[in-house]
């Protein structure tokens, strides 16, 4: 970002002209609304080199008139749609901005604080999209190996009045079809966790959910990114030949899970992200409130024998060689 050319140049009313080019924008033209406004990231006189020297403005498709009517077009639009792999209700645009009428938002030069604002949002949704996609495509693919004759179940029949039993029955279809289940359960209830510590950072002013949502962050939109992706694929296998026929809809799932890990902050970024900066944030605290909190919960259950071998030991060691690395 800090080697941005999209310049914005003061105007005597104001506002700025709005100079450059903007790829890979979301929904950045379509006939949805009457006016689209844009979010766009620019470097004003005196900013300086880097990214200390980028303003956040607004760029109206159509300018408003003062009593909210649309007004002239401003000079802004789309120069490309882009073909891609999967997420195709979206369109994804390359935006020319020739000189278009801009509004500050915020401060001069301090558009990164405001964007990452969105950004931190943005990077939760994307984790929920993660899980989301797994989440339909293994509904479908439970529904699918219900449905599905083929072979017998190694310990017996299981389906006296047909030529073979359904799919669901064969240990492996079961093991892939529990793996996906444990994973969406799990990922729901840890984006839920990661909201309602938004929740009460915003609202309750609690700096201890601010810094731990700001740790489980880049976790949530990378860890649940990658294993949507993984799941998706996997219920994809369910069908066997059929879910790579287009004609069942599975693919795609695996096409529009694929973008997850790749926007808002490809996954390497959200590791560069929690080991560069989120680990080490307030001398270490955060982290270190997390695994008090899984050493409390270990602590306060350990008499719980349904629970010890199965849950907690393993989250036992998983918490030491977390700590350790």
């Amino acid at each position: 970002l800090g080697l941005m050319r999209t310049k914005a140049e003061p105007q005597d009313d104001g506002s700025y002209k709005i100079t450059g080019q903007k790829i890979f924008i979301s929904a950045g033209e379509h006939d949805m609304a009457e006016n689209i406004i844009h979010l766009v990231l620019a470097k004003a006189p005196g900013g300086g080199e880097g990214t200390k020297g980028i303003s956040l403005f607004i760029v109206p498709k159509f300018m408003v008139n003062e009593d909210g009517s649309l007004g002239a077009r401003n000079p802004v639009a789309c120069g490309k749609l882009e073909e891609k792999m999967g997420i195709h209700g979206n369109s994804t645009c390359v935006m020319n901005y020739d000189g278009a009428t801009g509004y500050l938002i915020g401060d001069l030069h301090k558009g990164m604080r405001a964007m990452f604002t969105m950004m931190n949002e943005a990077r939760i949704g994307v984790g929920l999209q993660g899980y989301s996609q797994a989440e339909a495509a293994y509904q479908n693919a439970v529904a699918y190996a219900n449905d599905r004759l083929q072979g017998r179940d190694v310990t017996g029949v299981k389906n006296p009045e047909g030529n073979a039993d359904p799919i669901i029955v064969h240990p492996d279809v079961r093991r892939n079809l529990m793996d996906q289940k444990s994973f969406v359960e799990g990922a729901r209830a840890f984006t839920f966790w990661g909201a309602s510590l938004i929740d009460a950072s915003h609202l309750g002013g609690d700096a201890a959910a601010e810094g731990l949502i700001s740790l489980m962050t880049p976790v949530i939109k990378g860890f649940l990114t990658d294993k949507g992706f993984e799941m998706a694929v996997n219920a994809q296998q369910i069908y066997g030949g059929h879910g790579y026929i287009e004609e069942w809809g599975m693919s795609q799932f695996a096409r529009d899970a694929r973008i997850a890990m790749i926007y808002e902050g490809a996954n390497g970024i959200q590791a560069l992200d929690l080991v560069g900066r989120k680990l080490a944030q307030d001398g270490g605290k955060h982290v270190m409130a997390f695994f008090e909190m899984v050493k409390t919960f270990i602590k306060e259950n350990e008499g719980n024998e349904a629970l010890k071998s199965d849950f907690l030991d393993p989250l036992k060691a998983a918490s030491k060689d977390l700590q350790a690395a």
